[in-house]
């Protein structure tokens, strides 16, 4: 009788506590919950909406008889959902789309502005800023501690880049080429509402980069698609508008395709999710057998890589899109089955990654006996934070081949990583300058 009220007790406390669920914890809750088909209806029964919204950013993580009749029984819900068109939202996306775009003109508006300067200083400041500031109100971040810590950050950083002498050396050029990573991490904290100790909220936002890259270049494509039409148009009525267009309308809707970009995914998760698996599954091999021959090239081939820069420089960026295809396509994986061959090549992938980096790092090495420099330094720390992340990632990566739910872990290497990154890129933005003395 005892335990039979201390089992009462407990189930009264747990439909208590998510009763009083926060929307941020639904999503937590559904995936430790997954096989569980009477808690997951009590989630729903709990807030049928925000269990829908989740729902549908989760459910192309598995593979399961539960999965497949949750989406059947959800799909009127999200058909009616999308059918809200949600006016105040798309005036706010209008309104900032536009003024993001008046920021970027600056130059032609105001004849005092050197153009290459403020390009190569202001353009991703003002469009990152424009990503930030729709998150701001995505996730009804009011605050006004947390509006005014964001922008006492984007006032410092404008007028400490702005500041700095143009016709500088190769600091300052790393300041420039890191201030987008400096404010994609202001948009990871932005993004999961200031709640930077929360792993799986970090984790969404490593999935959203996926998605985000994949709309971005969808929308880009529909955007030159619509421009190639439009010119060719009037083109053929003998009206040229190719300069009007392409500085206005092109200049302007090209800085709104990423904030748009953001909305879409936000608003309709559907859409990314189901063409992000099928790019994972057909791009991981492919990139792995391109790697692979990659390096039996380089072995022959009579590139010099401890002499050339260019080389070492394709190897780094190699490096980064490596991490992220990996990132990505976990996300994408079935989550409940052993010995996932897709896994396999997952790994795989980074050892290659690592095999690659060890060659960098040789060739960095091999550099630095001639001295330190801000280029040499960058590319020695960056290096030497990719390869400590691509041996974590590719530990966990084996392990999970052999037990699938651990697929996790390899996502919550990169979110623990982030807050490194972030501060790495504070260092080459803010100290560095000063130690080499803006050489």
């Amino acid at each position: 009788m005892l335990k039979y009220n201390t089992l009462n007790l407990t189930i009264l406390k747990w439909f208590t506590k998510i009763k009083n669920m926060k929307a941020e914890d639904l999503k937590q809750e559904m995936l430790q919950n997954i096989d569980r088909p009477e808690i997951l209806e009590r989630l729903y029964r709990n807030n049928p909406q925000e269990f829908t919204r989740v729902f549908t950013e989760i459910a192309h993580q598995f593979d399961s008889d539960l999965i497949r009749i949750w989406k059947i029984r959800l799909e009127p819900d999200t058909v009616v959902e999308q059918k809200v068109f949600p006016t105040s939202e798309i005036w706010f996306l209008m309104i900032l789309s536009l003024l993001t775009g008046l920021l970027v003109k600056l130059p032609d508006i105001f004849s005092q502005i050197q153009s290459s300067a403020f390009y190569t200083r202001d353009v991703s400041i003002i469009v990152l800023n424009g990503i930030i500031v729709y998150f701001f109100w995505q996730n009804k971040l009011f605050d006004l501690k947390k509006i005014a810590l964001y922008f006492c950050n984007i006032l410092i950083l404008t007028l400490f880049v702005n500041l700095l002498p143009f016709s500088g050396g190769d600091s300052l050029n790393l300041v420039f080429l890191f201030t987008p990573f400096y404010l994609w991490c202001w948009l990871g904290l932005v993004y999961v509402s200031f709640d930077y100790k929360n792993m799986s909220k970090r984790i969404e936002f490593i999935r959203f980069n996926g998605e985000f890259i994949i709309m971005t270049g969808l929308v880009l494509a529909a955007g030159a698609l619509l421009t190639f039409v439009t010119i060719g148009l009037f083109s053929v009525i003998r009206v040229d508008i190719e300069k009007f267009y392409t500085d206005y309308i092109v200049v302007f809707g090209g800085v709104a395709a990423p904030i748009v970009s953001a909305y879409l995914i936000k608003k309709y998760p559907n859409m990314s999710s189901k063409i992000a698996p099928v790019i994972a599954r057909v791009f991981t091999p492919l990139v792995f057998i391109t790697l692979i021959i990659y390096l039996v090239s380089l072995i022959f081939s009579k590139s010099k890589i401890f002499e050339d820069r260019d080389l070492l420089l394709i190897l780094n960026i190699a490096l980064v899109c490596i991490m992220a295809i990996i990132v990505f396509s976990v996300s994408e994986l079935d989550k409940t089955k052993d010995r996932n061959a897709n896994v396999l090549i997952l790994f795989l992938l980074s050892v290659v990654a690592i095999i690659i980096n060890m060659i960098a790092l040789t060739a960095i090495i091999s550099r630095i006996t001639g001295g330190f420099t801000p280029n040499r330094t960058v590319v020695l720390g960056s290096n030497i934070l990719i390869f400590i992340n691509l041996i974590l990632m590719a530990r966990s990566l084996f392990q999970s081949y052999y037990h699938a739910n651990n697929l996790q872990s390899v996502e919550r290497v990169l979110a623990q990583y982030l807050s490194i990154y972030f501060g790495w890129t504070i260092i080459v933005i803010y100290i560095l300058p000063f130690v080499f003395r803006f050489q």
